[in-house]
């Protein structure tokens, strides 16, 4: 039987859509309250715990490390979200920061060049170890379940709460690790945008495809939004609620502006309004600036990204 994720829905529209890596069919769902589009059937959590610290990373990346690639990619991406974090908070402080889904540790490293006093869990083994021997910074090979209460004054999720079949559960649980008037700096896939490639964007991994309606509603019985960025990727930093609230506030657009814009997406918007047709020029530029860091080490490589080298 069908259950919201989010608001506990039965009620739901269905479809069928091919995974981007395998092109097996994948069952889609949308519920008809909050408009959460979903797989309609979800994994447990010793499934979910099993595949992500042996079998995602070979899955996605097919290895146990970061490629030197991945590493300049993904200190890129940190280094644009420590400006977007910087323009919220008050870093003068020396807050405490937690990156839950640490991948390879790059958000962490570059998190404590810009003086926060940084950690970070991430389930599988070969990343979380490849973290600590390349950066030596403090990643746990660990879940979300293993985070203390009250532990950081900021918790940042990067590309880790579509993974999550219990939503709820993760948004308590972060709740509860954050201080008073902390901080969730949260990004997720963007189910409404219109610069993905059509054949990109339903995968077997991703349990959840949240709308900036969906996301905002599954986080407003703990959280309160401070700004949400929804131009590409969904962008969000939400306050710790000093008490939080029963029920989850449902957006009456959520379902309708969700299901318009699933059945309008195709490949003329993508390559005309998404920009679609530029993405080989910039795919050409992206691979000759890693083909220049393909003898650096990787913390050589976050280095040169945090001295804004490139």
């Amino acid at each position: 039987m069908f259950n919201c994720a989010v608001c506990g829905n039965q009620a739901h529209d269905q479809f069928k859509v091919p995974d981007a890596k395998s092109n097996e069919a994948l069952d889609i769902s949308i519920c008809v309250a909050c408009g959460l589009v979903q797989q309609s059937h979800l994994p447990t959590g010793d499934e979910l715990r099993i595949y992500y610290s042996h079998t995602y990373r070979i899955d996605y990346k097919n290895n146990y490390s970061p490629k030197s690639k991945y590493v300049l990619r993904a200190g890129i991406a940190a280094k644009k979200r420590i400006a977007i974090l910087k323009k919220h908070i008050d870093n003068s402080k020396n807050l405490s920061l937690l990156d839950v889904g640490a991948g390879g540790g790059e958000f962490v490293y570059i998190a404590t060049r810009h003086g926060f006093t940084a950690r970070g869990i991430e389930p599988n083994l070969g990343y979380s170890e490849y973290a600590r021997e390349q950066y030596g910074v403090e990643i746990q090979t660990s879940m979300l379940a293993n985070i203390e209460t009250n532990s950081a004054d900021i918790i940042t999720m990067f590309h880790v709460l579509e993974h999550m079949a219990h939503p709820k559960q993760v948004v308590s649980k972060i709740y509860d690790a954050l201080k008073k008037d902390g901080i969730l700096f949260i990004e997720v896939p963007n189910i409404l945008q219109n610069d993905a490639s059509p054949s990109n964007i339903f995968f077997k991994a991703h349990l959840l495809y949240f709308s900036k309606y969906s996301l905002v509603e599954l986080l407003s019985t703990h959280f309160d939004a401070l700004s949400v960025f929804d131009s590409g990727n969904l962008i969000g930093l939400f306050k710790k609620k000093s008490v939080p609230l029963e029920d989850i506030k449902i957006d009456d657009a959520s379902y309708p502006q969700t299901l318009k814009r699933l059945s309008s997406k195709g490949w003329i918007e993508y390559i005309f309004t998404g920009g679609g047709w530029k993405k080989p020029f910039k795919r050409l530029a992206r691979h000759l600036t890693e083909l220049k860091m393909g003898k650096l080490s990787a913390r050589q490589i976050l280095d040169d990204v945090y001295e804004h080298k490139n």
